[in-house]
């Protein structure tokens, strides 16, 4: 048996099933930042100029996060069910910011299950197969080929097959082809762009997260990645809710500075849910900004014209001397510390970072 197997109700037991002993009560909780659900909207509304369904997906996987927690908890001390499941909603709050609690409680419990798993495991014969099943698997099969062979086109078929059955094999194909259809962008018609961003944000937030988590990130680390791409392969990576500080920290860690920023700019999100080992690699992250984004220009001064004053401006790493009061460098639109106006700042992303670790250890200690 697996933890994902452990059974979960709201009522106090199974029909026709007998409940062998009752262990103890077990409780399990998440922490969704409140403004999550802003920024989430925030990111679809700039992204498409509209709502997706995934958002709906969003909220409801919350409380799946929780119940999953709750089966972990159940299963650690030899439970193989959790009967009589409530959840509770409790905002919190401090310096300003919320952010809510979500709780799941129930009784964990041993029960005289005939089988403690009906899933369908993709390494295991079948005994019988319905032919709309066969059909799937034969039409997955001739993806996969046509993408072996170079041979594979997207439309909107290909959409609707790839969404509806989840199929994580052809995740590297859809972020490369998001890359070439954003590089050459100016071939593409205005909506059919719209729908290939909308179409690849969906996939990407209901495929497996950790293959999901894997693409996206690993193609935030390539070097050549230009400006445009980046940008939105770190909306697709925000907007699907893939906030993954292990990942953050491996971009702030990279020796390319593009990478670096790719980082400072997915941390400045929320998570869906927290627990305790997320705090101890916000703290990293934290650390890890404060100390690399140093600045990357140079303060100077120059002599006035007919004048015997000095006047106070900056040197652009891309060498173009601004005045002092112009923050952003009128050549390459780029501050000291080498962020353009529309990039979260470094200074601006450790302050929230601060906020949110006093959030969680006020609430998961």
């Amino acid at each position: 048996m697996k933890e994902k197997n452990v059974k979960v109700t709201t009522t106090t037991g199974f029909d026709d099933i007998k409940i062998i002993e009752y262990l103890e009560p077990i409780t399990a909780h998440v922490v969704v930042g409140m403004n999550f659900f802003k920024d989430f909207l925030s990111g679809f509304t700039d992204f498409f100029g509209g709502k997706s369904s995934s958002y709906q997906d969003t909220l409801s996987s919350i409380n799946e996060e929780v119940i999953n927690k709750l089966r972990k908890k159940a299963y650690s001390i030899g439970a193989n069910c959790v009967v009589g499941l409530k959840i509770d909603n409790d905002e919190i709050s401090a310096q300003g910011k919320s952010m809510m609690m979500v709780t799941a409680m129930g009784t964990a419990a041993r029960a005289n299950f005939q089988s403690e798993s009906t899933d369908l495991k993709t390494d295991k014969k079948l005994k019988s197969i319905d032919v709309k099943f066969l059909n799937l698997l034969n039409l997955k099969r001739q993806y996969l080929e046509r993408f072996k062979n170079n041979e594979l086109n997207i439309d909107e078929k290909f959409w609707e097959f790839i969404k509806t059955n989840k199929v994580h094999e052809l995740s590297k194909f859809v972020i490369d082809e998001f890359e070439s259809a954003l590089n050459t962008w100016q071939e593409f018609e205005r909506e059919k762009l719209s729908k290939l961003k909308t179409n690849t944000l969906e996939y990407f937030s209901i495929i497996n997260s950790e293959f999901a988590s894997k693409e996206l990130y690993n193609k935030l680390k390539e070097e050549e990645l230009s400006e445009l791409v980046r940008e939105n392969v770190i909306k697709i990576t925000i907007g699907a809710n893939l906030i993954d500080y292990s990942q953050i920290i491996q971009l702030l860690k990279h020796s390319n500075f593009n990478v670096k920023k790719s980082g400072v700019q997915i941390a400045n999100f929320y998570k869906e849910t927290y627990d305790k080992q997320d705090i101890n690699q916000i703290n990293e992250v934290l650390e890890l900004i404060t100390t690399i984004f140093n600045k990357r220009g140079e303060i100077s001064t120059k002599k006035k014209l007919l004048s015997s004053k000095d006047l106070n401006i900056w040197i652009c790493e891309c060498q173009k001397e601004n005045k002092e009061e112009n923050i952003h460098c009128l050549k390459c639109g780029k501050d000291i510390y080498g962020f353009t106006k529309n990039e979260k700042k470094p200074k601006e992303v450790i302050e929230l970072l601060n906020n949110k670790i006093q959030l969680l250890r006020q609430v998961l200690g």
